[in-house]
C-alpha cells in the first residue's frame, strides 16, 4: 500500500488547499498503487524470463545425469578396446617369443655344427683331443 510523506501533502495543503491536497494525494497514492501493481507484474515476466535463460546456458540436474551416462558408456566402450589391444599385444608378444625361442635353437644348432667341423676338419685339434684324452703320447 503506498502513502504519499506528511511533508508531501502538508506543502499541497498550503498551495492547493485541503480539498485539493486530498485530491492530488489520492491521485499520488493511486498513481503509486500502480507502479507498484505493474512493477510485480513486471517481476513476474523478468523473472520467467531469466528463469528461461538460465536454463538454456546453465545444466540442469538431467543434463549432468544424463552426460554421466553418456560418459559411462564411452568409458565401457574404452575399456573394451583397451582390453582388446591387451590381447592382441599378449598375442604377438607370445609370438615374438616363440620366435626368438626357435631362433636360439636354430643358433645352438649352428654353433655345434662349426664347432663339430673345426675340431673334426682340423688336423690339429683332432691331435690335441686325442692326445687329452691319452689315447696317443
Amino acid at each position: 500500500m503506498a502513502t504519499i510523506p506528511l511533508e508531501l501533502y502538508e506543502l499541497f495543503e498550503k498551495r492547493l488547499g485541503k480539498e485539493e491536497a486530498k485530491k492530488a494525494a489520492e491521485l499520488i497514492k493511486k498513481s503509486l498503487e500502480a507502479i507498484e501493481e505493474r512493477a510485480k507484474e513486471q517481476k513476474k515476466v523478468v523473472k520467467a524470463e531469466l528463469k528461461d535463460e538460465l536454463r538454456k546456458e546453465l545444466a540442469t540436474k538431467e543434463d549432468i545425469v544424463l552426460l554421466d551416462q553418456k560418459i559411462e558408456i564411452h568409458y565401457r566402450e574404452l575399456d573394451q578396446k583397451v582390453e582388446t589391444v591387451y590381447r592382441e599385444l599378449n598375442q604377438k608378444v607370445e609370438t615374438v617369443r616363440q620366435e626368438i625361442k626357435l631362433s636360439e635353437e636354430r643358433v645352438k644348432r649352428w654353433l655345434l655344427l662349426i664347432v663339430f667341423l673345426i675340431v673334426f676338419l682340423n688336423q690339429n685339434t683332432v691331435m690335441f683331443l686325442l692326445k687329452f684324452a691319452g689315447l696317443i703320447k
